[in-house]
């Protein structure tokens, strides 16, 4: 069966040729977008000021809701993990992820992946299919609507972060993910700041150079998973095509476009990752760049050998980049008492 598209997979500026063509008022497509972007719609005849005959005509032509949610965890640290049912049957994953004070969504770009990292359980399924921009859109609106209906305790009215962190490599899908982006941050669909914006590569030169030229503006991660492109290449197999001397000039030349710092997100994996030669392999790599490091202890998978490296051997690794002048940090994984980690709760319900 052939899906209809999905209304908000149409950016802003597109809605007043989607009115003219059904033959009404133009106001009427500021109306349509509201409750598209805005009041968060999910069924026609929520669209109470829009014409019923307006609503028919849209309704035949796009669907205007794309996700069902299937489940959802919350962990004692208040992390909480979804998975959505898409129209055709698969699953996604989105996290909203409590921060100091506010709250960071983590979204899906694709439905798997085909990037083959050793250390992400979305990954052992391989890719399914690129996600729509209104597939995109729509986990952000079912997570913001669940804060609003249960507020993350400390958290207030502060405005969320968007990381494309979740399930698939955002820039193999730059075709949803550009008109997403648009959508988040005009002022008449989701209004966002870019400042609020990351998405985080593995970093194909294809994916980055796309990136490049459209030059959105948003934060950049670069997880690298190795100090030397054979070490990339064993835990990083796809990417790994990609070499570090050519991601790494891809991801400056970004930042330094979009006048930001580029994190370099590190997996830290024991007796794979955390080597103090590789710390200072890393560092060697990254001096003269507007670069800082995030250090990700694994997230370890129920099948897997791989376990997360000891905290002094974190702040061993940490110590070293620091004292040769990168900026590094140490970022937690929150929801291990939930299947948090990307992939892992789609995976169990497979």
């Amino acid at each position: 069966m052939e899906l209809k598209p999905l209304l908000r997979s149409l950016v802003p500026d597109q809605f007043a040729a989607l009115v003219a063509e059904a033959g009404v008022p133009a106001y009427r497509a500021q109306q349509v977008q509201q409750w598209a972007f805005v009041q968060d719609a999910m069924q026609w005849d929520q669209m109470g000021n829009v014409p019923r005959t307006l609503r028919e005509s849209l309704s035949e032509r796009y669907d205007l809701a794309g996700l069902a949610l299937q489940e959802r965890q919350v962990s004692s640290d208040h992390t909480r993990k979804f998975l959505f049912r898409l129209r055709d049957g698969h699953t996604i994953e989105s996290v909203i992820i409590p921060m100091a004070d506010h709250a960071t969504f983590c979204l899906s770009t694709q439905v798997g992946c085909a990037m083959a990292c050793t250390f992400c359980a979305t990954a052992r399924g391989g890719l399914v299919r690129n996600l729509e921009a209104g597939e995109i859109i729509e986990q952000i609106q079912r997570l913001r609507t669940d804060l609003k209906t249960d507020p993350v305790p400390g958290m207030g009215d502060r405005q969320f972060n968007v990381v494309f962190m979740g399930m698939g490599e955002p820039l193999d899908n730059w075709e949803a993910m550009e008109p997403a982006l648009q959508s988040m941050m005009a002022p008449d669909g989701l209004g966002m700041s870019k400042r609020r914006i990351q998405i985080s590569t593995s970093g194909p030169a294809a994916g980055l150079q796309r990136l490049i030229a459209s030059s959105p503006g948003v934060g950049l991660t670069l997880s690298l998973g190795g100090s030397t492109d054979e070490e990339r290449h064993k835990v990083m197999p796809v990417p790994g095509r990609t070499g570090l001397k050519e991601a790494l000039g891809l991801a400056a030349d970004y930042g330094r476009l979009a006048g930001r710092r580029v994190t370099i997100a590190w997996v830290l994996i024991e007796g794979r990752t955390d080597e103090p030669e590789q710390a200072e392999r890393l560092a060697r790599l990254l001096k003269g760049h507007n670069f800082k490091v995030n250090l990700i202890p694994l997230n370890p998978l129920d099948d897997s050998k791989l376990v997360p490296t000891a905290d002094p051997a974190v702040l061993g690794f940490q110590k070293i980049l620091t004292e040769a002048g990168v900026p590094t940090f140490i970022r937690a994984s929150g929801g291990r008492d939930i299947d948090a980690a990307c992939g892992q709760l789609r995976r169990r319900r497979q």
